[in-house]
């Protein structure tokens, strides 16, 4: 998988953001999970992507600068 590059999308009144395992749509109304990392909060479909991000961060995010 690439490195993530945080998404966030607006539609039919909703907004959403890319969860940086999975890559699958999270609405940010009522996230199943999120965490704030380095400053940023991402958002995650489950708790089983969170625990995978928290373990190897920098796996799924591209840092600003590359």
């Amino acid at each position: 998988m690439s490195a993530f590059n945080m998404q966030k999308f607006d539609g039919a009144g909703q907004s959403f953001e890319i969860d940086p395992v999975c890559e699958m749509k999270v609405k940010l109304q009522n996230p199943p999970a999120k965490i704030v990392f380095q400053g940023r909060t991402y958002y995650f479909c489950s708790d089983l992507c969170r625990r995978l991000f928290e373990r190897e961060p920098m796996k799924y995010i591209q840092m600003e600068g590359e």
